[in-house]
């Protein structure tokens, strides 16, 4: 499977405008360790973990921006 070889390409993952520094960096931490905890009872160790870790933290990030603007869908 040669895409599991592939090396994840880091991004920094910007705060949200609706978001403290000091908010940000503890809810980053928080879903960091939570899926950093997660992959360990999974038993998924090294790359994947870390990036799980940051898609996570992406994908919060995104919801928050549309929650900020009201764009979230119903649901």
């Amino acid at each position: 499977m040669a895409w599991m070889a592939q090396q994840p390409a880091f991004e920094p993952v910007g705060k949200p405008d609706c978001l403290t520094e000091q908010q940000w960096a503890a809810l980053a931490l928080a879903v960091l360790g939570s899926v950093a905890e997660g992959c360990e009872r999974a038993g998924i160790r090294g790359e994947w973990a870390s990036d799980l870790g940051v898609a996570a933290v992406k994908g919060v990030r995104v919801r928050l921006e549309e929650l900020a603007l009201g764009e979230a869908p119903d649901g």
